[in-house]
């Protein structure tokens, strides 16, 4: 077999400089009036590639409302299935109080320096630009250690005051919907975003030809050269985004340039659902899941490129193949794909094969080519069929077929569910997988398919949140309820809660009512510890969580009882109220008598008895303390 050659098209970045700190900062508004309104994804929809989105989670908030990590990374699956397959972009996220009226956002935009065409001198791009990069031409002469991707590509603060609804469903009060604004946000950390400042008071646009982003010099066009010009056309009304057949859309060019705003959203219409996700300021109670048919164009204005199937050339990539929603496989049926009968190929040239050096960066974007390879980074010749990891590498499903043979089948249930917990589903719930054919000679026969597959539910996870503030109508000294935040959902049709009280031999059990909403509430006893399970079920089958155990909302009352047995006493500890005996220990007790008010006998309790043969006739009190220090006082006759 032969080795894995890097495939660099002459297009290599060069030259990086470090420049983690240079970023810029984004701050996004919200609209202050509410109004409810849903513009939902297509249910057919185009799956492009196999980007991950690897999310760093800042603060405690995250982990004490799972609701919020669901919506979060729901928004993150909506975006993932339009980004043709890059190496992992990373975002950090974190709630954090934010200054400004309305300011829903924060988010900064970080850059570095490539040489994105070695025509061109060494220009700022975006980091997850530069991801794609990367991942599609190699390192080439660039000299980049692995900290280089473990830094995030953009940051995201959200504002912690109580403004935003987490559901994956419609908004149900005066809140921000939350996947929104996330969505919004990511559009920006690719790169959606005007960079250059305009002067109200000279007419210019304030720019160095050389520091623009690509979105910036489509957006001006042949202004770009005139400082005068580009100011008339970021402040005419008329300015818009069109590039490789698509568009035109109209941006958002008020007559006075707004920094931040002027050129960085399209223009206000809210009879154009295309674009209202990047219209700007959102309402409240406006719910956004459609990126819009502008992405394609916004990608190919920023050097992102689309693979599409097209005849002659070679290439360094494979011909790949985007797949849609409504072409997803079943779990319950075998799955069957054929080689075309004619060779497609990417239309970019092939630079000479040349064997690099396997040092762990090099390793690392190997992981995501979209070739299909071993673990060594070698080409695997013939029919390979994958399912795509959440760090964004592949894991070979097995397949029947030999390297030669026109087709390749799978069973779905081959696919091990002890790992489906390791693999990336999209927003809808379905496996994200590939299938790759390669042949001899590699320049001309290879193709990349991807392709949803509908699976059974994820395993939910869950945490405790917090107790809810009392709602019932009549004071309840026992009962509160709790808020149990749950993640995963996409794909599951519906939740069992299964809810063990302690001291009860079974469970009772009943539905969420929506599982979208990423969470549930439950009525618990205060003075008893409450197990939690959660059984998440669709057509396919169910996937059963972790036990989540809430412990006691406050201290347990106990009552020690006695009973004289002859010579014996017999102690019982239980709680206040009801049900199981405690299973603490009691170990020491002291006895008063009660007619001379003095102590008669210390000692140990053996198993809950104490031998009293040796007392007198009369009462007695008896302080007993357990195994934790604490104390209980009871009487007896004897």
């Amino acid at each position: 077999m032969r080795k894995l050659l890097l495939l660099f098209l002459f297009l290599v970045c060069v030259g990086f400089s470090y420049a983690q700190e240079d970023g810029i900062e984004v701050i996004s508004l919200g609209r202050d009036f509410f109004r409810k309104e849903s513009i939902l994804k297509p249910i057919v929809r185009e799956v492009v590639g196999g980007t991950i989105i690897q999310v760093i989670y800042e603060g405690n908030e995250w982990e004490q409302n799972l609701d919020r990590k669901n919506a979060f990374e729901h928004a993150c699956r909506i975006f993932e299935e339009q980004l043709p397959t890059a190496l992992p972009i990373k975002v950090k996220v974190k709630f954090g109080k934010l200054r400004g009226s309305n300011v829903i956002a924060k988010t900064t935009l970080h850059t570095d320096s490539c040489k994105m065409d070695p025509r061109d001198d060494l220009s700022r791009a975006w980091r997850s630009t530069i991801k794609w990069k990367f991942k599609d031409l190699g390192l080439g002469n660039a000299k980049v250690g692995m900290s280089f991707f473990d830094k995030p590509d953009g940051e995201i603060i959200f504002n912690s005051d109580d403004i935003y609804s987490f559901s994956l469903n419609d908004v149900q009060e005066d809140k921000y919907d939350f996947v929104t604004v996330a969505l919004r946000e990511l559009c920006k950390i690719m790169g959606f975003y005007f960079s250059a400042r305009g002067d109200n008071a000279t007419k210019v646009i304030e720019f160095d030809r050389n520091s623009l982003f690509p979105f910036d010099l489509v957006v001006l066009g042949n202004q770009v050269l005139d400082p005068f010009k580009a100011y008339s056309y970021a402040t005419s009304n008329k300015a818009t985004l069109s590039v490789g057949g698509f568009g035109p859309y109209g941006l958002y060019s008020p007559t006075i340039f707004e920094y931040g705003r002027s050129l960085c959203f399209f223009k206000p219409d809210e009879t154009d659902n295309e674009t209202r996700l990047m219209q700007p300021d959102l309402p409240r109670g406006t719910s956004i899941r459609n990126i819009g048919g502008w992405f394609k164009g916004f990608l190919k204005a920023i050097d992102w490129v689309h693979y599409t199937a097209v005849g002659g050339g070679g290439g360094g990539e494979p011909t790949v193949t985007s797949t849609s929603t409504d072409k997803a496989k079943r779990y319950d049926e075998v799955c069957t794909f054929s080689n075309p009968q004619k060779s497609l190929n990417y239309n970019v040239a092939l630079r000479n094969e040349e064997v690099v050096d396997k040092d762990d960066v090099d390793k690392y974007i190997w992981q995501h080519s979209s070739y299909a390879l071993d673990d060594d980074g070698d080409i695997l010749y013939g029919w390979v069929v994958s399912v795509l990891r959440k760090d964004g590498t592949w894991e070979i499903i097995p397949s029947t077929s030999s390297w030669n043979e026109s087709e390749v089948s799978f069973m779905p249930s081959s696919i091990d569910v002890n790992k489906a917990d390791q693999y990336a589903r999209s927003s809808d719930g379905y496996l994200r997988c590939r299938v790759n054919y390669t042949s001899y000679p590699v320049e001309v026969n290879r193709l990349a398919r991807y392709f949803l597959l509908d699976y059974l539910p994820q395993k939910p996870e869950m945490v405790f949140s917090k107790v809810m503030p009392q709602t019932r109508t009549v004071a309840d000294d026992y009962y509160a309820d709790v808020k149990i935040g749950f993640k995963n959902v996409e794909g599951t049709e519906k939740i069992l809660v299964e809810q063990l009280e302690e001291g009860s031999p079974v469970p009772f059990t009943y539905y969420v009512e929506d599982v979208r909403d990423g969470y549930f509430i439950a009525s618990v006893d205060k003075e008893y510890s409450t197990t939690f399970k959660l059984r998440a079920m669709n057509k396919y089958g169910e996937t059963v969580s972790e036990q989540l155990i809430v412990a006691p909302l406050v201290p347990a009352t106990y009552t020690l009882n006695s009973q004289v047995n002859g010579d014996l006493l017999s102690l019982k500890l239980e709680k206040g109220r009801k049900r199981s005996l405690d299973d603490r220990a009691l170990i020491d007790y002291r006895m008063l008598d009660l007619n001379h008010s003095m102590i008669v006998r210390e000692g140990k309790v053996d198993n809950n008895i104490i031998d009293i043969s040796s007392l007198e006739k009369g009462m007695y009190g008896l302080q007993v303390s357990d195994t934790e220090g604490r104390s209980y006082d009871t009487k007896f006759v004897r």
